[in-house]
């Protein structure tokens, strides 16, 4: 099995034989669909049905960061991301995970989100929710919430939140 895992990271770095061309916002990733089909059901309906990105190979992707997509593309090809990219960009690797139905992965922001949860933090990790359903990071902000509340309303999130959108505390 650890070979098998060495392999693919390989495959993900290479590329050789690749069949597929994601183009996000002007930045080129090569890979192979079986692989994605294999991981994503969202790419398995794009490569497994007759498609336009199934017959050209070529796929355009503009709603989602390049250095994001290619740690998308790690996790699909190695089974995680980088744990420096977890740091940096577990919000926007949540979406993806959610645009891709990357149960797993999400699993996986999540818990990182809620291990690194902060009065600073709490506030836009409960906004992701919001637009991004993730149960157990949501549970767990507000109650960080109702446990911490003086911290978490003392952050300029909170202000912020307060003037722009009110409805939201109601939730």
């Amino acid at each position: 099995q650890c070979r098998i895992l060495s392999q693919l990271e390989e495959l993900f770095e290479k590329m050789p034989l690749s069949d597929a061309t994601f183009n996000i916002n002007g930045r080129k990733f090569a890979a192979h669909k079986t692989i994605l089909a294999m991981r994503s059901p969202v790419f398995a309906a794009m490569f497994l049905h007759p498609t336009k990105e199934m017959q050209s190979g070529e796929v355009e992707v503009e709603d989602i960061d390049p250095d994001v997509f290619q740690e998308v593309l790690r996790y699909l090809y190695t089974g995680s991301p980088q744990s420096t990219a977890m740091d940096v960009m577990a919000p926007a690797l949540l979406a993806a995970a959610e645009k891709y139905l990357l149960d797993d992965l999400k699993t996986l922001c999540e818990t990182h989100l809620i291990r690194k949860m902060s009065a600073k933090n709490c506030i836009d990790l409960l906004t992701l929710t919001t637009h991004h359903p993730a149960e157990h990071l949501k549970k767990f902000a507000i109650e960080y919430f109702r446990r911490y509340p003086s911290e978490v309303m003392a952050t300029d999130n909170w202000k912020k939140m307060k003037e722009e959108n009110p409805a939201a505390l109601v939730d």
